[in-house]
């Protein structure tokens, strides 16, 4: 079934998980997804240079918007009452006001993720229904970075899932508005196409 961890793998707390990675080199990213500690690969360059992009696409159009929202990169969101969670998407949209020391964001608005090679169906699954569970977020994005193609889940009335997969095919998210096309996602990548 989609969505399900395989057999086999053992489940921790938010209290087991922080005590794990606690002492863990700063350069390991690690999540917890539906309770299983999951150290995540080394991004590429162009991993990287995608989620620039994508950070700096959704802060143009939220300068416009909304501009009590903010895209920042690599924030850890966490949802109050959920201990078997805790993602770290590449771009998350929040309110542009936080708090001195706050580390998680616990409203968010939009996730991007950058995929890799090593991202499994079912983690994926996993992560999709966790972020579109928050009554706050508007949007998801996937981004492959081995070719031009994403996968848009907008909530309008109901999710919707948009596959982008033409360099012209628009990035349009409820609450923010069209942020660009698909191809600039992808700039200053060899993928990009002028």
């Amino acid at each position: 079934m989609p969505g399900e961890m395989p057999a086999g793998r053992i489940r921790i707390t938010m209290e087991h998980f922080l005590a794990l990675t606690h002492d863990r080199p700063d350069k390991e990213k690690w999540e917890l997804i539906d309770g299983v500690p999951i150290m995540m690969a080394p991004p590429s360059l162009v991993h990287q240079r995608i989620s620039s992009n994508i950070r700096d696409m959704l802060n143009a159009g939220l300068a416009i918007a909304k501009p009590q929202w903010r895209a920042d990169m690599e924030i850890g969101v966490l949802l109050p009452d959920d201990d078997r969670y805790s993602p770290e998407p590449d771009v998350t949209v929040i309110d542009t006001d936080v708090e001195l020391g706050q580390i998680y964001a616990t409203r968010f608005y939009f996730v991007a993720e950058v995929l890799s090679v090593n991202d499994k169906k079912w983690m994926l699954d996993l992560k999709t229904g966790y972020y579109r569970s928050h009554p706050n977020c508007v949007g998801v994005l996937f981004v492959r970075q081995d070719c031009l193609e994403a996968d848009l889940h907008v909530r309008e009335e109901d999710w919707t899932i948009r596959k982008l997969s033409s360099v012209l095919d628009r990035i349009d998210i409820p609450a923010i508005g069209d942020i660009g096309r698909l191809q600039d996602l992808y700039r200053h990548t060899p993928l990009f196409k002028s």
